[in-house]
């Protein structure tokens, strides 16, 4: 039998945390009643967990770091619900983000037999390890590696790579691809780098009873700014 320790650790485990920020961003949860304006003096490395949503002002910016090491760039006006869970045994992680407003780059790491998804009312993208964009009028585009973009209605897939494109349709039936001009990917990419200055890369390590009682251990990155 499961410990009631055990079960409460395995549903309270947080999915990413909020590794940087800038006023004003918000973190909701409809079914725990949870309504956050985050603090930059006392908020950053707020956890989120499965069922979060992050909304940045017009002028709000976050950084998102997950689990499975991955980083999430959000821009001023978005609107991201997370979604997902993560195995403390054997650190496979399953993360979704449905992007109901704005864009955000992600740098996901390769995943192996995790699966990270990015989806808005149109279209999906799946992830197996890249440098990419997406927006929430289903626009995606990669910067390096590789992203499988379906349209939602149609089920329509296409592979993107190294400096590619995909637009899906308003109804989510058909998808427009290419290639992108340097002097496109540089407007794309313009802002993201907003969190990027000042961030070192540390180990922390997480200690937990399992449900069998032995201790065990996990480590986890995080990104502390350095000193000017």
């Amino acid at each position: 039998m499961v410990s009631m320790d055990a079960e409460a650790l395995q549903v309270e485990r947080e999915i990413g945390i909020v590794r940087r920020f800038k006023p004003d961003v918000t973190v909701t949860n409809l079914d725990k009643d949870k309504l956050k304006t985050l603090d930059p003096a006392e908020d950053i490395g707020e956890r989120l967990f499965s069922g979060d949503s992050l909304l940045t002002d017009s002028e709000g910016f976050a950084l998102v770091y997950f689990m499975d090491k991955s980083i999430a760039k959000v821009k001023p006006n978005s609107l991201l619900i997370i979604n997902g869970d993560v195995e403390l045994s054997s650190k496979v992680s399953n993360t979704m983000i449905n992007l109901q407003r704005g864009e955000l780059f992600l740098q996901v790491q390769p995943q192996g037999a995790n699966e990270f998804e990015v989806y808005t009312s149109r279209s999906l993208a799946s992830v197996k390890g890249t440098d990419f964009g997406s927006r929430s009028d289903g626009f995606v585009w990669v910067e390096e590696g590789q992203v499988d973009v379906t349209a939602l209605n149609s089920g329509e897939t296409i592979s993107l790579f190294d400096e590619m494109y995909a637009q899906v349709d308003e109804e989510g039936n058909s998808i427009d691809s290419g290639m992108l001009e340097q002097a496109e990917l540089r407007t794309l990419n313009t802002g993201f780098d907003e969190m990027d200055t000042d961030l070192i890369q540390k180990e922390i390590i997480l200690k937990f009873r399992d449900q069998n009682g032995q201790l065990r251990e996990i480590r986890v990155d995080v990104f502390e700014e350095g000193q000017n």
